[in-house]
């Protein structure tokens, strides 16, 4: 059996206690009259007992460590007069047969005398043994409840960051039947009016786009230029259907490539500026994603110039989706803002600049 470093202290404590108790009771008689055999065995019997006894006081302290204080203290005060008095008792009973045993001429002290000196004298020793005890295991349970706080705090923390990642696997989920959704009606449409060239043209460029997309992490941060290359497997789906009346203008400095944004964060921005401005119009409609570092901040714009519908901006199922992904990712850091201007849409996305960090391997030969 493997003991704790607290029962070791306290097997310590014990130990010191009854080797300096044995020195000192033996100190007076050395002075005045010299040790015989009869006391050293006396004093090698209390202390012995004594020894076993105040393993039977710790065990009750221990018993009772996560109890209310008034338990606490009875358990200690009765376990310390129930060891005085055994072991009073014990020696006080046996010491006739001692001095037998020893064959001493010296007169043992009468049981009675000998018993209640013996209880007067061991009660403030196992007294304040049963205090060091209490100190001993009132810290080992400050200890154990910071260990069992610091468990619970990772625990929940574990669980909350569960919860984030289901929050945003959902949130992601949500967005593939909606873009699907649109994609298909396009397509129907294409049927509907008998241009079936185009209809199948679409529907290639949508199993090249879902193979890309659909075998990705949902909860993975990826890099923007590779955000940008998901937009452009999108606009080839949409620009089969719109042609010439779709201009598209990507600007993204070099040294933001590696900016990492969530996965599928920008394709509901510009969908949006394909279903409000793209579709509804006869003329080229431009649609531009630009993005630019602010400090710390990385900000993508979205904008687009066409007339658009007579609709409130930042009501669609994307843009709340985008707002919630946002918030779960990054607190109040991430933000989302979208403004109808007198022709055009306007969407900023603001997140916090973070960088993909590309990892060397070395070979070796």
């Amino acid at each position: 059996m493997k003991l704790t470093p607290e029962v070791k202290q306290a097997a310590y404590l014990v130990a010191a206690t009854w080797i300096l108790s044995g020195v000192l009771y033996l100190i007076p008689y050395h002075i005045f009259s010299g040790i015989s055999l009869y006391v050293l065995v006396s004093v090698l019997h209390i202390c012995l007992l004594g020894t076993l006894l105040s393993g039977g006081v710790y065990w009750a302290v221990r018993g009772a460590r996560r109890r209310s204080p008034l338990v606490r203290l009875a358990t200690v005060g009765l376990a310390v007069v129930l060891a005085s008095a055994v072991l009073a008792v014990i020696d006080g009973a046996t010491g006739e047969w001692i001095a037998r045993l020893v064959v001493s001429s010296q007169r043992p002290v009468p049981f009675g005398l000998r018993a209640t000196n013996n209880f007067i004298a061991l009660v403030w020793q196992f007294a304040l043994l049963g205090a060091a005890f209490t100190v001993i295991e009132a810290n080992n349970v400050a200890r154990e409840r910071e260990r069992e706080l610091a468990v619970a705090r990772e625990t929940a923390s574990r669980a909350e960051a569960a919860a984030s990642a289901a929050r945003l696997a959902a949130l992601r989920y949500q967005l593939n039947p909606h873009f699907l959704f649109n994609t298909l009606n396009a397509i129907s449409s294409l049927i509907v009016t008998r241009d079936y060239e185009l209809a199948d043209a679409m529907l290639a460029k949508l199993s090249e786009f879902l193979r890309a997309t659909l075998s990705a992490d949902p909860d993975e941060l990826i890099a923007l230029e590779d955000e940008l290359v998901t937009l452009q497997h999108y606009l080839e789906i949409e620009s089969v259907r719109f042609g010439e009346r779709l201009e598209v203008d990507f600007v993204c400095p070099p040294d933001l490539n590696d900016a990492l944004v969530p996965n599928f964060l920008l394709q509901p921005l510009v969908e949006n500026g394909v279903k409000y401005a793209v579709a509804p119009s006869a003329t080229p409609v431009a649609i531009r994603v630009e993005a630019t570092a602010d400090a710390d901040t990385l900000v993508v714009t979205v904008e687009d110039d066409g007339a658009g519908y007579d609709v409130k901006p930042g009501t669609g199922v994307g843009i709340a989706n985008i707002r919630q992904r946002l918030a779960t990712l990054y607190g109040a850091r991430g933000s989302i803002e979208t403004v109808k201007r007198e022709r055009g849409y306007l969407a900023i996305v603001r997140l916090p600049l973070e960088r993909r960090v590309v990892q060397i391997g070395v070979q070796v030969a």
